[in-house]
């Protein structure tokens, strides 16, 4: 089983973690690793670190690799050039999206079993030309994806977000009662593709006190309750709306399986707190598996190479253990 890793953008933490973490996971038992980046950024990174690992550039996902060393697709950038730690610029952005598309078409092809992503940073992949909020965006683009989501996982906690990459305001605008049954749709159906037979799914409230029967907002009347009604007649198992500053607090008390966030901070705060060294990122309803480390380029700490490989670790057993478990490649909530 070949799994794919992007090393993200090339002036972060991504070639860091990637690097620390690979060695940890040696002898690879029962799965390859197949590292979509640039090769020089890798030696150079790995001579620094005082790494032991090897590399041999490959063209494609069969190419035989000599005993012991790790195969790179080689798809370094030339144009505009610029390696330094700590740098945000057009061309780290070009070659992270070059990195991760190249995963994608990888995976759509069944050449490996699973990606595994590392950061890249928003403002680098706009300055580049690409359009896209981030990793679950261009995910869903290149895989002819109608929608897909993100749950972010710590240890047996997991969020999904209804919205992601929006303000505030245009997330509040944009939750409809079918968004929220969709997205409880596709969380529902990932979660039983990962061994849960019958999933409960935690629906927070948007206002305090989720809304206090619209003393404080009228969400949870017009959106939210009707979207748990359309929910429960589809076979969904869903309780709320449930006061959003405790519901993290019952899922954490085992009451949900996982909980639907109605914006992205009311998902990654709490959860980031509890285990940022150890999140996972998923992204649900593909028809390929993905998984990423849980936090961004760091581009002010990348110069130290001091980084902690802790959800990298956590996003690469994830990959392994659903694409193991995978079956006829079918997608995570799909």
């Amino acid at each position: 089983m070949k799994l794919g890793l992007t090393m993200g953008d090339p002036n972060g933490i991504g070639p860091e973690v990637l690097l620390r973490a690979l060695p940890q996971l040696q002898p690879f038992d029962g799965w390859e690793p197949l590292i979509f980046g640039d090769l020089e950024v890798l030696e150079s990174v790995a001579a620094r670190l005082g790494s032991p690992l090897r590399f041999q550039a490959v063209p494609d996902a069969d190419t035989p690799v000599a005993a012991g060393t790790i195969p790179i697709c080689n798809l370094a950038v030339s144009k505009g050039r610029y390696w330094e730690l700590g740098r945000c610029d057009p061309w780290g952005g070009e070659s992270a999206f070059r990195f991760v598309h190249k995963a994608i078409v990888a995976a759509n092809q069944g050449e490996i079993a699973a990606i595994v992503t590392g950061p890249l940073a928003k403002a680098a992949l706009q300055a580049a030309g690409h359009d896209f909020p981030g990793h679950t965006e261009i995910l869903a683009h290149y895989t002819n994806t109608p929608r897909s989501v993100m749950m972010l996982a710590v240890d047996q906690l997991r969020a999904v977000m209804a919205t992601l990459h929006l303000s505030l305001r245009e997330a509040i605008d944009t939750l409809t009662p079918e968004l929220l049954v969709d997205t409880m749709r596709i969380t529902d159906q990932a979660l039983r593709r990962m061994g849960i037979s019958e999933p409960r799914l935690g629906i927070p409230g948007l206002n305090p006190h989720s809304g206090e029967n619209g003393l404080f907002g009228s969400e949870e009347q017009e959106i939210i309750l009707p979207a748990i009604a359309q929910a429960r007649q589809q076979g969904i198992r869903c309780s709320g709306p449930i006061s959003p500053d405790t519901i993290f607090l019952q899922h954490q008390q085992g009451w949900f399986d996982a909980v639907i966030a109605l914006y992205h901070d009311q998902a990654l705060i709490p959860l980031k707190l509890i285990g940022f060294d150890r999140a996972v990122n998923v992204t649900l309803g593909l028809p390929i598996i993905r998984t990423s480390v849980d936090h961004g380029t760091a581009f002010n700490l990348a110069p130290q190479l001091n980084a902690n490989p802790g959800s990298m670790l956590a996003a690469i057993a994830l990959a392994r253990q659903l694409a193991s478990g995978a079956k006829d490649s079918e997608a995570l909530g799909s």
